[in-house]
């Protein structure tokens, strides 16, 4: 048998994931796994899915009302909130683009970024790093016939007197 030395610190370390991977919820899902940070991004759709809304210089409307808002305060008060209310859509729709609006539609895609050994430093990762994260939350990933993620989870779990949860 051969003998890996390693620093008190990385022993310190790896014991740690060993008894989190031991102790933590497995969440109904038989190892191999693997912990990640799920997201939401905003991304354009085809017309007529997804939300519309209407964009300029960084600035969106989406509702009747803030359509409304918009459009009373383009023409200075000239027009009646009622009168505008009582427009179709397809002049709302001409004011404004006159008004330099641009009409779009989006919806939210899920994504799945970075990996983690333990639940625990997900989360820690998403409490340090929320600020650049959209909606952030953990999300346990099942590493199917990955001989490699299986070979260190055993190890790991190993470690501490533990074994691979199955």
């Amino acid at each position: 048998m051969k003998t890996i030395e390693v620093s008190d610190e990385m022993y310190s370390a790896l014991m740690e994931i060993s008894n989190e991977l031991n102790t933590q919820s497995h969440r109904g899902t038989a190892m191999p796994y693997f912990f990640q940070v799920q997201t939401e991004h905003e991304i354009a759709v085809p017309e007529g899915n997804g939300t519309e809304a209407w964009y300029q210089d960084g600035g969106t409307i989406e509702t009747e009302k803030e359509i409304v808002d918009t459009i009373f305060d383009y023409k200075c008060g000239k027009m009646t909130k009622k009168k505008i209310k009582e427009l179709d859509s397809y002049d709302k729709e001409e004011i404004l683009e006159d008004a330099g609006w641009r009409k779009v539609y989006y919806d939210y895609e899920k994504r799945l970024e970075n990996a983690f050994f333990t639940e625990k430093a997900c989360e820690d990762h998403i409490k340090m790093n929320k600020h650049n994260l959209n909606k952030p939350h953990s999300y346990l990933n099942h590493a199917f016939r990955n001989p490699e993620m299986e070979l260190v989870l055993t190890f790991l779990c190993e470690l501490s007197g533990g074994k691979m949860h199955r």
